[in-house]
C-alpha cells in the first residue's frame, strides 16, 4: 500500500510539474530578494522537503482559482506583488470559515490584528471569516509590513512570525538576507514552510508561464 500511495504521489509531481529554479528565481526577485535559490542553503531541497504541502494546495489552487482572480486582483491593483494573494492556501487552505488556535478566516487573523485593521469581531459577527472584509484588512498589514521592513520577503516572515521576533533576528544577524535569517535556528519552522510552500506557488502560478509556453 505504502509503495502504490508513492507511486501515486511521484505521478502527481511529475503532472502538476513543480516550478524550475529559473521560475522560482523570478520569484524570488519580485519580492525584493538579492538572492538567488541557489544562494539560499535553507532551501536548497525547497521541491522535495515540501512536496506533498505543494502537490495538495496547487491542486486546491486549481479549485478556487475563480475565486482567488478577484483577490489577486485587489492586490495588483494596490501594487502588492501577486504572491501574497496565495497566503490564504498555505493559512487556511482557502477556506473562509477555517478556524483554530485564535485565529479565523481566509487569512487567519488573531482577534487582536483583525480588529486593528478594522474587521468586527464580536459573537454573531466575526468579519475575519466575510472574505471581502478580511481581505481588505491583509493588504492594509501588508501594506504596512512592508513599509516597516522595506522588503515583501520580510513582510512574509513578519506575517508568518511576528513583527518583534523579525525584528530580533535581523538585529543579532546584522542582516536581512533570506539566507542568513533561515539559518538563525530561532526562525520558525512553520515560518519557512509557509513562505517555501508560497514561493513554490507563486512560481508555478505567476512565474512558469514562459517556460511551458515554449515546452
Amino acid at each position: 500500500m505504502k509503495k502504490l500511495l508513492w507511486a501515486l504521489l511521484l505521478g502527481s509531481t511529475a503532472l502538476l510539474g513543480a516550478p524550475s529554479d529559473a521560475a522560482l528565481n523570478k520569484a524570488l526577485k519580485a519580492l525584493g530578494s538579492e538572492e538567488t535559490i541557489q544562494e539560499i542553503a535553507p532551501l536548497q531541497n525547497i521541491r522535495d522537503d515540501y512536496k506533498t504541502g505543494y502537490i495538495s494546495l496547487y491542486k486546491r489552487y486549481q479549485e478556487t482559482r475563480e475565486r482567488h482572480a478577484n483577490i489577486e486582483g485587489q492586490f495588483i491593483e494596490v501594487g502588492i506583488p501577486a504572491f501574497f494573494a496565495l497566503i490564504p492556501y498555505c493559512e487556511s487552505k482557502f477556506n473562509p470559515e477555517a478556524r483554530g488556535n485564535g485565529v479565523a478566516g481566509l487569512w487567519q487573523f488573531a482577534a487582536q490584528s483583525g480588529r486593528t485593521y478594522g474587521l468586527c469581531i464580536e459573537k454573531g459577527n466575526d468579519e475575519r471569516l466575510n472574505t471581502e472584509r478580511s481581505t481588505k484588512a491583509a493588504i492594509k498589514y501588508i501594506k504596512d509590513l512592508h513599509r516597516i521592513f522595506g522588503s515583501w520577503y520580510l513582510a512574509d516572515f513578519a506575517y508568518g512570525m511576528g513583527e518583534l521576533k523579525l525584528q530580533r533576528l535581523i538585529r543579532d544577524n546584522h542582516s536581512k538576507k533570506i539566507s542568513v535569517l533561515m539559518k538563525d535556528p530561532r526562525f520558525p519552522r512553520g515560518t519557512k514552510a509557509h513562505f517555501a510552500k508560497t514561493l513554490l506557488l507563486d512560481a508555478k502560478i505567476h512565474h512558469s508561464k514562459s517556460e511551458e509556453s515554449s515546452d
